[in-house]
């Protein structure tokens, strides 16, 4: 479980909490998002022409709503007004002010990717495996037997540079 306490402005912007989310996790890929808040969805594929900010939806305290970051891999987090306090007026600055728990890689196949990816770091396993990777490649070879082989050892490079990446 990732728990992250960020004090934010009532007056910002749903696109900027997106923004303010993605830099808590350290994730920095342009990814869609859907903020959903009191039966009302949000979402980064359809741009409104004004941009609602949080004070419009009058949250209370324990209220909670959900946010989808990266809609390719279904990241669900529910966000939890914990408390509500007067703020500076000059200063929206937002600030990170407790949490627990690693947020995982931004690129690892979403959730279920994550849980696996956790799963074989358990057992020692590595993600990184050459012969899951050749026999992989080998297959798309098969499938598109028209491709040049530069292209197939160009993809098994930057495969074999993805697992590591994610091995460490």
């Amino acid at each position: 479980m990732v728990i992250g306490l960020v004090s934010v402005s009532d007056r910002m912007p749903l696109t900027e909490f997106h923004d303010v989310f993605r830099a808590i996790l350290g994730w920095n890929g342009d990814l869609d998002y859907l903020i959903r808040v009191h039966a009302q969805e949000f979402n980064s594929f359809r741009r409104k022409t004004r941009s609602n900010a949080w004070h419009e939806f009058k949250l209370h305290r324990q209220e909670k709503f959900l946010y989808i970051c990266d809609t390719l891999h279904m990241w669900e987090w529910d966000v939890r007004v914990v408390d509500i306090q007067q703020g500076s007026e000059e200063d929206h600055t937002p600030i990170c002010v407790g949490g627990r728990g690693a947020a995982p890689p931004e690129f690892c196949g979403g959730p279920t990717g994550y849980r696996w990816m956790l799963k074989r770091q358990r057992e020692g396993a590595t993600m990184s495996d050459p012969v899951r990777l050749e026999a992989g490649i080998q297959m798309l070879v098969e499938a598109c037997p028209d491709e040049p082989m530069d292209r197939w050892d160009l993809l098994r490079t930057v495969w074999d540079e993805a697992f590591q990446s994610i091995d460490q």
